[in-house]
């Protein structure tokens, strides 16, 4: 059974842990660092297998990550990799060993990307199979992960319900359709799950920059749908770069 919990702690409770643990299914964790102890909110996920354990980000290192994870370990190897290398996704990583390195070229040499970033590659965590895939643009290092399993795609900062931060406009058009492709090409994803919310339920309404209060946010999860809408909007904005709001999402040149 699958699941997402009705609400993330949105900050407004100052009581909360430092981290929100749900479990997706029973291999299939959700961290969500709590804004509390930083505005970012970042989410984190633990990937199980049965001989390897993926963790895809570690927060922005202000909550000790590492005594959460080795709760919810059952013997697995544990493999720390990142969507990406800005400050709020490897702030934790001096409490783990077996630390992907920042770099693209880190990225492309751990998981064995010759032709970066047209190459899609595989991690087997033992019994669960995640395909590896390029997508810089927001930040050169940029990867998203493709678990077959779930059908879920966790796209860290490149697309979630918020302000998505683009630095290399071609880079990142070219990223998203071939992420768009891949999908298209007979990889069918469930939901797009990326690392922050931004929007509130209201569409295309944000959050002020740095607020960690996000009363009525808006979900977590994106339907397949709303990459395709990524895809087909960036496409019709060109070569130039524009700022763009959709429901879901908006488009942040910088």
């Amino acid at each position: 059974m699958t699941s997402f919990p009705e609400q993330w702690d949105d900050g407004t409770d100052p009581a909360g842990p430092a981290h929100q643990i749900h479990w997706y299914d029973d291999r299939t964790v959700i961290i969500r660092q709590a804004l509390r102890t930083n505005f970012e909110g970042p989410f984190i996920y633990l990937l199980l297998g049965t001989e390897r354990a993926l963790l895809l980000d570690t927060g922005t290192g202000d909550a000790k990550l590492r005594p959460v994870v080795d709760r919810l370990l059952s013997g697995q190897r544990l493999i720390v990799a990142h969507t990406h290398s800005h400050g709020d996704h490897i702030g934790g990583d001096a409490e783990f060993e077996d630390v992907v390195g920042k770099s693209a070229e880190d990225v492309a040499m751990y998981f064995g990307v010759d032709d970066w970033p047209n190459d899609v590659v595989q991690l087997d965590l033992g019994d669960r199979v995640l395909d590896i895939i390029p997508i810089p643009g927001h930040h050169a290092s940029h990867i998203a992960v493709y678990d077959r399993t779930t059908r879920l795609l966790f796209s860290g900062d490149s697309l979630y319900p918020g302000r998505l931060y683009v630095f290399d406009w071609p880079a990142f058009r070219a990223s998203v359709s071939r992420l768009a492709d891949f999908v298209a090409e007979g990889n069918p994803v469930e939901w797009v799950l990326g690392a922050h919310i931004e929007l509130t339920a209201r569409p295309g309404e944000d959050y002020e920059m740095g607020e960690d209060k996000h009363p009525g946010e808006h979900v977590l999860q994106l339907a397949p749908a709303v990459l395709s809408e990524l895809a087909e909007v960036l496409e019709e904005a060109g070569t130039e770069p524009a700022r763009i709001v959709r429901d879901d999402f908006i488009v942040y040149p910088v």
